[in-house]
């Protein structure tokens, strides 16, 4: 496993990224306006509960003591597996 901040430092880039990505979907998603936008939506709306649930553990991992890094870094990783998959 990497070290404490050089983890932290790649989980906050994968975050920005996915957040950038999102932004870029919900932009494409307000020109659409056909019968499977109303799905893609549905999906975009999901995937943003997703990134907020991911960044909320990302946040109690980083302000986590020493004693609690190893659960919350194995529970952080568990759920980005997951989202990415």
């Amino acid at each position: 496993m990497l070290s404490r901040d050089a983890y932290i430092a790649k989980m906050e880039a994968q975050m920005m990224a996915w957040a950038h990505e999102l932004s870029w979907l919900r932009s494409k998603a307000a020109l659409v306006t056909t019968r499977g936008s109303v799905q893609f939506q549905l999906q975009l709306a999901a995937a943003q509960g997703e990134h907020q649930a991911v960044r909320h553990k990302f946040e109690r991992l980083k302000s986590s003591g020493e004693e609690c890094w190893n659960v919350l870094a194995a529970g952080l990783e568990v759920a980005w597996n997951e989202l990415s998959a």
